[in-house]
């Protein structure tokens, strides 16, 4: 069970978990959270569940969490009219808020474009962005984040491997949950107002690259149904990946990385 007033006493947020919509399970948390703005919900909302039926990562593949060991969350923004533009940087500005919550505890941690939360090589976590668009304005952003948190091995049903892990895993220690929530919702807090204040002249990647773990490596990366290799240099102001292959580079905003050498990753 997470207790809500618990993180509540560790929030120094404007808006974000002012209110917490808590359940013991729920099919998913972005989906129960798009219910909510079509009922009219006050921005910063979170909700979070403690088994999450049905979640959803990215490109259509599921998340699986463990009832009372992950934190399975979405937290409703309401973003004034920011343009279309910038819709990926909402997933990479997510990631850099939960490394540095994860900081706050002595947990070093790094981001895998665009989604991906890594610890020592392996992913604990990501992060699933939804955007409703009005013209070319964005209205809301519901943020879905995912993380193991105290799984242990047999959770993971057989299926531990180099590509998933828990923070107990690798740390060797259990996590206060509502802590490190609260922790992820101040860094979060403050990039997003900085973002609102700043939309024209935001870079996310200043933000994002020193926490990367694949810059200036080679990858393999697959778009649509095409695999491609080449070296991944940086991101763009907007979140867009940069890719260098065959001399030239080009920059790609839905690619999915599927391998980095000298480290392995299957989504």
């Amino acid at each position: 069970m997470i207790f809500t007033n618990l993180v509540q006493a560790n929030l120094h947020t404007k808006t974000l978990g002012q209110v917490i919509e808590y359940y013991t399970q729920l099919d998913s948390t972005n989906e129960e959270a798009w219910e909510m703005i079509d009922e009219s919900v006050k921005p910063g909302t979170v909700i979070i569940t403690d088994r999450q039926l049905s979640g959803k990562g990215r490109n259509g593949t599921k998340w699986q969490s463990k009832a009372d060991r992950s934190l399975t969350f979405s937290v409703v923004i309401q973003t004034n009219n920011l343009p279309g533009s910038i819709s990926g940087v909402f997933p990479l500005l997510s990631g850099v808020a939960i490394v540095r919550a994860l900081q706050e505890m002595h947990i070093d941690g790094g981001l895998r474009w665009p989604n991906d939360i890594i610890i020592n090589g392996k992913k604990i976590g990501g992060v699933l962005c939804e955007s409703r668009i009005q013209g070319k304005s964005i209205k809301w952003v519901v943020i879905g984040i995912g993380i193991n948190v105290n799984e242990t091995a047999d959770d993971f049903e057989n299926d531990i491997s180099s590509t998933a892990t828990s923070l107990y895993l690798e740390i060797g220690d259990f996590i206060q949950r509502e802590r490190l929530l609260a922790a992820i919702l101040n860094h979060l807090d403050i990039l997003l107002n900085e973002l609102g204040e700043n939309s024209e002249s935001f870079d996310i990647s200043k933000y994002w690259t020193p926490y990367c773990t694949h810059g200036n490596k080679q990858i393999t990366f697959q778009e649509g149904d095409q695999v491609h290799q080449g070296r991944f240099t940086n991101i763009t102001k907007n979140g867009e990946c940069v890719i260098e292959m065959n001399g030239t580079t080009q920059s790609f905003t839905s690619a999915v990385i599927k391998n980095v050498r000298g480290l392995d990753f299957i989504d």
